[in-house]
This record gives structure tokens, C-alpha cells and sequence, in this order.
């Protein structure tokens, strides 16, 4: 093609001069052919996301990834799973459980001196009431360990 340029020096030398007529019909001719081409829709491939998604590896590994974690979130929120497990002053054991040393230093760890006071004090509730006193008989019959 040929530059604006040379087109005008082309168009210059034949020193061609338009009657008023001609002006104006080649304005009309223009003007029409604008309206027309604003009307038809063009033809020129529009970028479409699928086919973008579709032409390139890497965007269908980040399209599956974004949908993967997209499914996660949703289920999670929208779908909770079972309720919270217990804690574990929550299950119940036996009073011998409770007393042992293992049993108290996870209390204590848990929540100090007052979660060892708690736990004892709900070893007592199970086992319920005894004796206020003893003898010294049976004070020494445990001692001896007969």
C-alpha cells in the first residue's frame, strides 16, 4: 500500500477541482457507508475466555486448581463436617483413670493447680460418699497392706 503521503502528492498533481455536486454526494456515499458499518456486527474473532483457557496448558492447570479450591471452600462452608470432638475433660473415665500420675499432669498442664483441683473434685463426685472417719485399725491395716 501506499503511503498518505504519496497518495496526496498523486491526488495533487492531477489537479482535479470537485463541483459542489460531487462534494456532497461523496460526503453522502461516506456517511452512508459509516451508518452501514456501525450496524453490522464485525467479524473479527472476539477473545472468548474458553479458548484462551482451552489454547494454553498452564492456564487449564490454574483454571483446575482455582476450581478445585473454589469446591473446597464451599464444601467446607457450606457442608461442615461432624460436630467438634470432645475435649478431653469431656470423656468420661473411671476415678482410678483420674487419679493416676499421668492423668493429673495432663490436667495440670492443661489448666494448672485449678484444673487438678477440678479434676479431683469430679473423681470424689463419681465415687461418691464414704465414711467420714476411719478407725486405727483400718488406717493401719492400709498402711501395712494387709
Amino acid at each position: 500500500m501506499k503511503s498518505l503521503a504519496e497518495v496526496e502528492k498523486l491526488v495533487k498533481r492531477f489537479r482535479i477541482k470537485p463541483t459542489v455536486k460531487m462534494s456532497e454526494k461523496t460526503l453522502a456515499d461516506a456517511l452512508k457507508a459509516q451508518d452501514e458499518i456501525k450496524k453490522t456486527e464485525s467479524t473479527a474473532i472476539q477473545p472468548n475466555i474458553w479458548r484462551i483457557i482451552k489454547r494454553r496448558r498452564i492456564t487449564k492447570l490454574t483454571a483446575a486448581a482455582v476450581i478445585i479450591l473454589a469446591a473446597s471452600f464451599l464444601s467446607t462452608h457450606w457442608f461442615p463436617g461432624e460436630q467438634e470432638q470432645p475435649k478431653i475433660a469431656e470423656i468420661t473415665k473411671s476415678p482410678v483413670e483420674m487419679m493416676t500420675a499421668i492423668s493429673l499432669e495432663h490436667a495440670f498442664r492443661r489448666g494448672g493447680i485449678e484444673a487438678v483441683e477440678n479434676q479431683c473434685e469430679q473423681t470424689l463426685k463419681l465415687l461418691g460418699s464414704r465414711t467420714a472417719s476411719l478407725s486405727s485399725q483400718e488406717l493401719l491395716n492400709e498402711f501395712n497392706g494387709s
